[in-house]
């Protein structure tokens, strides 16, 4: 036994010697602990996880369900076994020695008992958090009906998933979603999962496999205290499995059907993803672990083709709308106003009479043409997005690391991960993602004390290209739309004079100008005309302009961008008594190196941003254990933009006789660094080109110092400017900051129902968004612009949710969810858009019971959201509400350590989409066969 003495010179020797990060007990003694673990009807459970608390020493049971594990720190030992779908059991030792135990696990339903790390960084119970989280445990994972863990997501309360592409999905909550989301952060077993290039996490393409998912934690709402810049809206925190704890070879296989009765035309099509999990210990200090994935299908398809200006009539097309600008049609989005060519045409046609400069025949010839010619949009004729994209949907991921315990309580991780994939996605264009890479490292040591972590992403964008300049440039190849207009105009006129209407007029010239008619016949053999998608002289365009770079005339996107990250973190609990003091730092960089394409650097020559921070955070209890505090600050610096403080107070308090009922409130502050992407992109996407917000950029074209005005519309192509109110004057660029309000109350009622409900309001000040600018209005010199603005007006949102689940008899389970979002204060800007893109309301509902029989469960989820407006750079309109059921039935074989599952997503095949001009999804149905030597 430790002496009173020893302790206290341990005490001493662990504050002397903090920094060292390793400290050795006093008189250590070892402790051996072994044993058998089985169920209720006595068979041997195989994988229940059973360790020492608060150390790494710990061991998975064997398949007769055996034991043993050793530790060499002091007494009292607290061991716990714990396994997916049981009931925890935990015991004393009080004694150094050698002890023999029979466990028997009971079946459980953890409702209100999850154990969560991500509110405050170290292990509370979630019903005494004092902020809003929830988590998705193995259990529920392995239930899902959905095809993958990263679709199940959903079930999360409040949860928004933007869906572009199968294999590119962006979660946001609380509003302010986007098809590129900088306000959500997500985070892989402590590695930041974005890509460097695009500044925020392309779903799961570079995160875990579904075998490898061991928990999901999600913070909802602000949560920069202590995850750093992001987290405007929430954050997601993905968990692997240990490799001690989970042992041995898993695998699946899973095949499907989709695109069924595709609206857009696609054809039915497999969808075929193989997981592949190996960990071993080697022995009870070292382990490692191997996991990979591939995917592969046939993409959803986006094949909206009305106009964006006349989206409430579909009927509007290339051929009676003389201004189409079809929503997944690109190359379309070229246009000139006729009203503005107008006195040119008229001027030249008076001088090719031979008609004088002030005469009475100039007059009349001028004036003949200006009557004919309508003050009317003229747009180029395009190409539907099918016929410019790769929709070979591909998403390949390994990971390869090594585990070593070098103590009872430290333990060192080196992980290398590779992610590959294939997507669309938008932005200011559509863009197709082929052959994407991504590597990680990440170096790890960490201890209940402390931790501390470096981790580097590389990225190369591969084949990657806009799809819209991609459009837009095989117009230019096959005709110059200075000659294609001269066409038209003259064909136009011609059509007009022998006494034609105006759309008639508009569509006879397009036909000229286009040198095919409307069912797709050339009309002049000996003149160049439109290509049609896959032939001979579309491919070779295609080809050519999609090997070339962006910069050198092309569409292709290059970016091998990095960045890397050292944090660590240091927990003074054990030198104070009943207290929790953490302290944390973190240092980051980026190397943003597009190669000129994306962003205005140059070869061997990276835009290079850095970051630096640092946190404080005091968590207490008071009142018999009934009042738990939290109080936390945080700094932050990035190189080009101000120190930014982010303190955090929350508190909550546990009520009732059985101390069932669990108030909490929080009021926080986030803040986010504009993106690398806000900061320096710049592009031509057209008839608009994207500049970022840094000030050098944007007076690079004149935008600070040029008289610049607003655009009033939601289509850049075709927006008003706005000369009335003069010039727009750029306020200044500068981080983006909330500040959040929230209170909540969970609760246990008789241990079967479980209650969760929150209210929260965010004030959003130097709010980011986008704003349309034009140069030279009115005329044919005009030069329209989307930059990125901090505005000086404060955005204010607020919402609320309701979450609970229910025990019912013979192990049937039910729950569901109901959210809230709303903005009470839009910005008041010609030109400017918020971009809150979240539907009113949403709920969720499932029905499941995990063993109906002795091997078959099943588990049902419907979704539902409201309508709402969508804007973005891409585009502005509604999307329609919609509901979406998913279903599975598992059914177990344990003879071979195997399930089989049954499932499909979106089972009624309503096909629907989440954002403005993204991918159109139907129903997935699916069949896994899953083996697992843990048998779980």
């Amino acid at each position: 036994m430790e002496t009173t003495k020893n302790r206290r010179v341990r005490v001493w020797l662990l504050m002397g010697m903090m920094m060292a990060l390793f400290s050795v007990p006093a008189f250590a003694q070892k402790t051996i602990l072994r044993g058998t673990v089985k169920d209720e009807q006595g068979e041997p459970l195989h994988g229940a996880s059973v360790y020492f608390q608060s150390s790494f020493q710990g061991q998975a049971t064997d398949q007769s369900g055996n034991f043993t594990i050793t530790a060499s720190g002091n007494t009292p030992l607290v061991y716990v076994v714990s396994m997916v779908g049981f009931e925890t059991l935990q015991d004393t030792i009080k004694q150094p020695g050698e002890y023999q135990v029979d466990l028997v696990m009971r079946e459980a339903f953890l409702l209100g008992q999850e154990v969560v790390v991500s509110a405050s960084m170290v292990e509370e119970n979630i019903m005494t958090s004092t902020i809003s989280v929830e988590k998705l445990d193995l259990r529920q994972i392995q239930q899902m009906p959905q095809a993958n863990f990263y679709d199940g997501l959903y079930q999360l309360k409040g949860i928004d998933m933007n869906v572009q592409s199968l294999t590119f999905k962006v979660p946001n909550a609380r509003g302010f979603n986007s098809n590129t989301n900088y306000r959500f952060n997500q985070i892989v077993d402590g590695v930041n999962s974005q890509a460097p290039g695009l500044n925020f996490a392309a779903g799961n393409i570079f995160g875990v496999p579904h075998l490898d998912v061991e928990s999901v934690e999600f913070l909802s709402g602000a949560s920069s205290a202590l995850y750093g810049a992001g987290g405007m809206n929430g954050t997601l925190l993905i968990q692997s499995k240990d490799p001690f704890d989970y042992q041995g070879l898993s695998a699946s296989v899973q095949v499907g059907a989709m695109n069924l009765n595709s609206p857009v035309g696609a054809d039915a099509s497999m969808y075929r993803d193989f997981n592949l999990r190996y960990s071993y210990a080697i022995n009870d200090k070292l382990a490692i672990k191997l996991t990979g994935q591939i995917m592969d299908a046939q993409d959803w398809e986006a094949g909206d083709q009305r106009d964006k200006n006349f989206l409430d009539d579909p009927s509007k097309n290339r051929w009676n709308s003389s201004g189409y600008d079809g929503v997944n049609v690109y190359g379309d989005e070229t246009a000139i106003n006729l009203g503005l060519i107008a006195p040119a045409v008229a001027e030249g046609f008076a001088e090719s009479q031979g008609f004088a400069p002030g005469t009475p025949e100039y007059e009349d010839a001028v004036n003949g043409i200006l009557d004919i010619i309508p003050d009317d949009d003229v747009t180029r004729t395009g190409w539907e997005e099918k016929d410019l994209v790769n929709y070979d949907a591909r998403n390949l991921k390994a990971t390869a690391s090594i585990h070593y315990k070098i103590n009872d309580d430290t333990r060192a991780i080196l992980q290398g991960t590779y992610g590959e994939g294939q997507a669309v996605y938008s932005a200011q264009n559509r863009f197709s993602i082929n052959d994407f890479q991504l590597w990680n490292i990440k170096a790890e040591i960490s201890n209940p004390d402390y931790m501390a972590r470096y981790w580097y992403v590389k990225e190369d964008a591969g084949f990657t290209y806009d799809a819209g300049g991609l459009a837009a440039l095989i117009n230019e190849g096959w005709k110059s739309t200075e000659e294609w207009l001269e066409d038209y105009v003259a064909a136009f006129l011609i059509g007009s004079s022998i006494g034609q209407d105006n759309e008639t007029a508009h569509g006879f010239a397009r036909e000229t100008a286009d040198n095919r008619n409307a069912s797709g016949n050339v009309i002049n053999n000996e003149e160049p005309a439109l290509p049609v998608p896959g032939s001979p002289e579309f491919n070779r365009l295609r080809d050519e302009i999609t090997r070339t770079p962006v910069n050198a005339g092309g569409a292709r996107v290059l970016d091998f961008s990095s960045m890397g990250q050292f944090e660590g973190r240091y927990n003074f609990s054990r030198l104070l008594n009943g207290t929790e003091i953490l302290v944390g730092f973190q240092y980051r960089y980026f190397n943003s190196d597009s190669d000129g394409t994306i962003y205005p650097d140059t070869p061997g020559n990276p835009i290079v941003t850095r970051q630096f921070g640092g946190f404080i955070q005091y968590i207490e209890d008071f009142l018999d254990n009934r009042l738990k505090l939290n109080v936390s600050a945080r700094v932050d610096k990035d190189t080009r933009f101000d120190l930014e403080t982010t303190p955090r107070f929350s508190l909550a308090y546990t009520a009732g006789e059985k101390r069932n009922h669990h108030l909490r409130f929080s009021a926080q502050t986030a803040f986010r660094f504009p993106s690398l992407a806000d900061q320096w992109t710049d592009l031509d996407v057209g008839t608009v080109r994207v500049v970022g917000g840094q000030a050098e950029l944007q007076d690079t074209y004149g935008l600070r110092t040029e008289p610049t005005f607003p655009l009033i519309g939601t289509n850049p192509v075709f927006a008003v400017p706005d000369t009335t109110n003069g010039t727009f004057n750029i306020p200044t660029f500068r981080a983006e900051r909330v500040f959040a309000l929230e209170v909540g109350y969970r609760t246990l009622l008789g241990e079967k129902l479980y209650l969760d409900a929150n209210i929260y309001r965010n004030d959003y000040s130097s709010f980011q968004g986008s704003q349309l600018l034009v140069q030279d209005p009115f005329t044919v010199d005009e030069q329209r612009f989307q930059t990125f603005v901090s505005t000086d007006q404060n955005i204010i949102n607020w919402g609320w949710s309701l979450g609970g689940d229910y025990r019912l008899p013979k192990r049937f389970e039910i729950g569901g969810n109901v959210s809230y979002s709303t903005i009470e204060q839009d910005a008041d800007l010609a030109g400017f858009q918020t971009r809150f893109n979240t539907p009113e309301y949403r709920f969720n509902v499932s029905f499941g019971n995990r063993r109906l029989l002795n091997r078959l469960g099943f588990n049902v989820n419907y979704r539902w959201q409201q309508a709402f407006l969508w804007e973005s750079s891409f585009g502005v309109g509604e999307v329609d509400a919609f509901g979406s059921l998913d279903v599975v039935f598992t059914y177990s074989l344990p003879g071979i350590k195997s399930k089989i599952k049954l499932g499909g997503m979106n089972v009624l095949n309503d096909y629907y989409t989440t954002s403005f001009g993204s991918s159109s999804q139907g129903g997935l149905y699916y069949v896994t066969f899953i083996y697992d030597q843990l048998g779980l």
